[in-house]
């Protein structure tokens, strides 16, 4: 009996699995195409897209106002909401809650709607972070429909499975997610020993690569031509990734900073106008994820044909579009908003190692916003296969999370779900 119950979960897990992978590829490129469309649109004919911007803006909002309140922002804070009740359930004897909104297929279907209609109207949103909250919703059904053949089943762990399969899906990056499960989602198993643990490593990296020198235990496969040294880059990068990424933190935690309207539609109207204005000015680069211009700069020989103001730009309609109340992610805008940073401090003091600076200025920003230094590095790591710049990348978000921190001593996505759980 014991053995049917342990394949009957094994099964439930690998069922799950393969469906937030095929929801992951199938939003991916539902996301894509809706993208691409909107920059042929906004090429061909940027005034009338600029027009349409703030009524898609007010029509993103209005669909998670109207069909599931629960689906609006990104979906991270959403998902950290219900492990945190849960585990008040739990903890009083009580049934934990398989049927709470905030993890329903209705509202990862409400996520895809608002997230495309946002993409459709230029806003500066990502995908990752929806994609983690489809997850979890996906998990959480499946667990539901076991349950009547495994009723102890723990409704914790498929959470926290589904939300580390989905940032593992949404990345193709399978460490990435466990690192971020570890690290954010289950408020960090290694407790006080993290930061020991990242000075440890940090310190004992840099002192064995001045004595030693940089080298690979199987020797060079694959050659670069950037030796893994400790520049000032990475303390520059470092700091400004910290500074930035707290204030874009802090204005997202409050967002009475901005002074915005109370009245949702007023609220996105004015974020739509002020987006669309912002891609008028900027050919459209600051719309979507950021992806294609921060690859382009990355593939290219100079980081002359980055525009310079890039980076304020994204700033700027990252924030809006996230406190507009439509659906959609941090996570991308958020990386390419630091390689956008980093990409900066290249042009203004003239460094040709642009490219080093873009993934340095990604870590950093990413940490300091996040607050989740270990996932920023093995995010961009796995993603770049960098894996030379792992002490650089370690220093930047260690400094970044440190200064960050100054702005929000709660990290973000903990504190966007403790001020929902308490409405």
């Amino acid at each position: 009996m014991r053995f049917r119950q342990r394949t009957y979960l094994q099964i439930t897990i690998w069922v799950a699995a393969a469906l937030v992978g095929g929801a992951a590829v199938l939003y991916a490129r539902l996301i894509e195409v809706t993208q691409n469309f909107y920059f042929i649109l906004a090429h061909g004919h940027p005034y009338l897209v600029a027009l349409s911007t703030p009524a898609l803006f007010v029509a993103a909002t209005l669909v998670v106002e109207k069909f599931g309140p629960a689906a609006k922002g990104s979906g991270i804070p959403q998902v950290l909401e219900v492990i945190e009740h849960s585990h008040s359930h739990i903890q009083e004897n009580r049934e934990p809650p398989w049927h709470n909104p905030l993890v329903s297929l209705r509202t990862a279907a409400v996520k895809v709607v608002s997230s495309v209609l946002g993409i459709l109207g230029g806003a500066s949103i990502g995908r990752e972070g929806p994609t983690v909250q489809i997850a979890a919703s996906i998990f959480t059904w499946a667990g539901r429909v076991t349950r009547p053949i495994l009723p102890r089943i723990d409704f914790q762990s498929f959470l926290t499975a589904g939300a580390a399969a989905g940032v593992a899906a949404a990345f193709n990056a399978p460490l990435a997610g466990i690192t971020f499960a570890i690290e954010e989602i289950t408020e960090g198993l290694l407790g006080q020993y993290r930061e020991m643990i990242m000075l440890a490593v940090i310190l004992s990296g840099i002192v064995s690569m001045a004595l030693a020198g940089n080298y690979l235990y199987f020797g060079h496969p694959v050659v670069s031509n950037f030796t893994a040294v400790i520049m000032p880059e990475t303390i520059v990068l470092g700091i400004c990734g910290g500074l930035l990424g707290g204030l874009f933190a802090r204005l997202l935690a409050f967002p009475k900073l901005i002074r915005l309207p109370e009245q949702s539609w007023k609220r996105a109207l004015l974020c739509g106008v002020a987006c669309a204005l912002i891609g008028l000015y900027s050919d459209a680069t600051t719309a979507g994820s950021g992806y294609e211009i921060t690859r382009k700069v990355l593939e290219s020989a100079s980081v002359e044909q980055y525009p310079f103001f890039f980076s304020i730009g994204k700033f700027c309609t990252t924030v809006l579009s996230y406190l507009s109340g439509m659906a959609g992610g941090i996570f991308s805008p958020c990386l390419a908003i630091g390689a956008g940073i980093g990409f900066s401090v290249a042009k203004i003091f003239f460094l040709t190692n642009f490219k080093v600076c873009g993934l340095l200025g990604m870590v950093g920003f990413f940490s300091g916003v996040i607050q989740a230094p270990l996932t920023a590095v093995i995010i961009v790591m796995e993603m770049t296969d960098e894996h030379i710049l792992i002490i650089p990348f370690m220093v930047t978000a260690f400094l970044a999370r440190g200064i960050g921190k100054q702005f929000m001593p709660i990290p973000l996505y903990r504190f966007l779900a403790d001020k929902n759980r308490k409405g």
